[in-house]
């Protein structure tokens, strides 16, 4: 999973058809062709070819459903009865209505009303924006990487503007070759950066022109000969091929460009510069990313470079497989997505059932999925249209129902018992608790090679059967306020040993710790665009909601063996999920949003539980900085569940690096930061925290 950025502006400027392709045609003029490991070759024009796409089907107009109704489809044939009926037959009902959200947010029954499942669906709808406020007409929110997907409703929306003719042509038109040529990564570091790649391609260029000019003017060359001498020419040699490079990068990023005012993300009056990746050209290709729901971090480069060309129908059969996804691991109770098999390539896991035959743990999900697709008749992206566009005045109430998969034995608790016997077990990977500084203050490389995962198990007749396996996070050095008002470091632990998941929490708060440094908690937002940005606190952090440090779900571990004591470690969802790839917690163990929900969901659906529902909190803050005096006020604590039997956790060691073997609890200086004459904490030699190693590139958290 790559680490993708924070989260970004967007814009959601619809363009028009010959707005776009103008500025698409002026984009793709002035491309060139680059080819690797040979000299620069003569400029070429770009080649468009037009794809042809199959015609989208008619299906006949889908009812309305009355509450209680599904549609049993079976071959692409549906047949309208009641979700008693369909489940009576044997048949498995699935919630695809614009009013869906998953179990965890559900109030119950008998209702505890959990607030923010309306916000959910109103985030999953685009009536909201991503702060939740009212959304603009023809706004966009592309949280699916954040844990929200969007409805069908939003989904055949998206459909039909992408397969409007005047869209597919401004498809066609962008500069394919530019994009498959390309072989190196463009990223946005800050404007100056940006603006300098671009004028050095230029003067770049300019230099090769005028060498070419001369070389034809005096020997009469070709040229391509021109080049080859120019080339030849050692002190031109570098400049040369670095020429080359920017312009395949240059022309690259135009063809990005235009892909992306095709889809109105980018826009003349996002005042993006063609062939430099600005701000506006990072930002909405970072929203792009968000939309197809890729973990990116608004860089041209890898998946998202391979994405780019790709079918705009294929990425919406996608984005159909995954909203059915989803639903289904809701409406099925099921967890196995296949990731355990991620773990084992070469041996992958199996369980034994009664009979002693041996099976692989299954992907149940993307099993369902494929069994629904069949049963709706589905095997195309034109299909998903025509289904699309046949159930639109059905999405309000939609439930479908089909022959899903069987579940495996091991859904049935063993004898005697009445649930499913559920563990989880966190292995921390590779953990280093050396400083990350010599004593000059240079960082010290810290390798890892095998990272933080959690497994969820089910042990069944004898076995411990893994369900599924993700990426996670242990803690680290991290800044922390001293009580003498100075930020230091201080390693964050993850306790290690046995835990338990006693209390689930849905839409869970964070209370920001008094060893928060308080500039941590301000934020600049736009609130007014005639104001421009202004200094506010950073409520989305604390939650509740998916930007919440703690996410859309959590599970709070507490030491059993201490009185279910809590040092305040949870396993949570997460909208960092660059922390997830590769860096740090403050000792938390973080899932993407959407594994927390269906982890927690699953855990739910197959563990006895009190709902107690929503706990208040009348919390208010304040705190000053630079003479500015911030306040803010928390109402809940969030949505708890309370388990009747909790789920076993285990926290391994992992394998602990480098030579200090056990953490250390002592604040350190942070280098080149001045504490005054006599700060209260030691620095990292005084502290005797220093470890050796070879001083490279550090692997910090934020």
């Amino acid at each position: 999973m790559r680490g993708p950025p924070s989260l970004h502006r967007r814009f959601p400027v619809a363009l028009s058809a010959p707005i776009a392709l103008w500025t698409l045609i002026a984009l793709c003029t002035l491309g060139c062709r680059h080819r690797k490991s040979a000299a620069p070759s003569t400029p070429a024009q770009p080649t468009a070819g037009k794809p042809s796409r199959p015609a989208i089907p008619t299906r006949a107009t889908a009812p309305a459903l009355a509450p209680g109704e599904t549609l049993a489809y079976e071959r692409g044939v549906a047949k309208k009865m009641t979700v008693v009926a369909a489940r009576t037959a044997g048949l498995l009902d699935i919630d695809l209505s614009d009013g869906w959200a998953p179990y965890i947010l559900q109030d119950g029954d008998p209702p505890k009303p959990n607030a923010y499942r309306e916000t959910f669906v109103g985030l999953a709808n685009d009536l909201l924006d991503a702060d939740g406020e009212p959304a603009r007409a023809g706004g966009h929110n592309y949280l699916e990487a954040f844990g929200i997907p969007p409805t069908l409703s939003v989904l055949a929306a998206r459909a039909e503007e992408d397969v409007l003719a005047a869209r597919e042509a401004c498809y066609d038109a962008v500069d394919r070759e530019a994009l498959e040529r390309f072989t190196g990564e463009v990223g946005f570091l800050d404007r100056d950066r940006s603006k300098r790649d671009y004028n050095e391609a230029l003067q770049d260029a300019a230099f090769v022109e005028k060498g070419l000019a001369a070389r034809q003017a005096e020997a009469s060359m070709t040229r391509e000969a021109a080049l080859e001498a120019l080339r030849a020419d050692p002190k031109a040699r570098g400049r040369v091929d670095r020429e080359a490079r920017g312009r395949a990068r240059l022309r690259a990023v135009r063809a990005a460009q235009a892909r992306l005012l095709c889809e109105g993300l980018l826009s003349p009056r996002s005042r993006f510069v063609s062939g430099m990746y600005d701000l506006p050209t990072h930002e909405a290709l970072a929203a792009w990313e968000r939309k197809n729901d890729i973990f990116g971090w608004g860089f041209l480069d890898g998946e998202t470079l391979g994405t780019l060309l790709r079918p705009t129908r294929d990425l919406l059969l996608d984005d159909f497989r995954r909203l059915l996804a989803e639903r289904i691991a809701d409406g099925a109770d099921i967890v196995e997505d296949g990731s355990i098999n991620l773990a084992r390539r070469r041996n992958p896991p199996t369980w034994r059932d009664e009979a002693g035959a041996t099976h692989p743990v299954p992907d149940l999900i993307d099993d369902h999925v494929n069994a629904l697709l069949r049963a709706l008749g589905v095997n195309s992206a034109e299909d998903a249209i025509a289904f699309l566009r046949a159930h639109r005045a059905a999405f309000a109430g939609l439930h479908v129902a089909f022959q899903a998969p069987p579940l495996p034995a091991y859904y049935q608790p063993d004898a005697g018992a009445t649930e499913m016997n559920l563990s989880a077990e966190i292995d921390r990977g590779d953990v280093w608790y050396d400083f990350p500084f010599d004593a000059r203050g240079k960082p010290i490389v810290q390798r890892r090679d095998h990272f933080p995962h959690l497994t969820l198990f089910v042990k069944w007749h004898g076995q411990k059967i893994p369900l599924c396996w993700w990426r996670t996070t242990v803690g680290s050095w991290r800044s922390e306020l001293h009580a003498d008002g100075h930020v230091y470091f201080k390693y964050k632990n993850s306790d290690v040993g046995p835990r338990i998941w006693k209390e689930i929490v849905a839409a869970p708060v964070w209370i920001p710790p008094d060893g928060t440094p308080v500039e941590d908690l301000l934020t600049r937002k736009v609130l007014d665009r005639n104001v421009g940005p202004v200094t506010v606190v950073k409520t989305d952090v604390m939650g509740p909601g998916y930007q919440s440090a703690y996410g859309l779900a959590m599970g709070i571990h507490v030491d059993p063996k201490r009185g279910d004591f809590d040092n305040q470690i949870r396993t949570h969802g997460s909208v960092d999920y660059t922390s997830i790839a590769r860096r740090f917690s403050h000792g938390c163990h973080r899932l993407v949003n959407n594994r927390a929900v269906r982890l927690f969901d699953f855990v739910l659906r197959h563990r006895a539980f009190r709902r107690v529902g929503n706990v208040p909190l009348n919390l208010k803050k304040h705190f000053e900085v630079d003479g500015q005096t911030y306040r803010y006020a928390i109402k809940t604590r969030g949505y708890y569940y309370e388990l009747e039997n909790p789920v076993p956790v285990n926290v391994l060691d992992g394998r602990i690096m480098g030579e200090v073997k056990k953490p250390i609890t002592a604040y350190v200086r942070k280098p080149g930061i001045d504490y005054g004459a006599a700060p209260a904490v030691g620095d990292a030699a005084s502290t005797g925290v220093v470890a050796p190693g070879p001083e490279t590139a550090p692997e910090l958290g934020p």
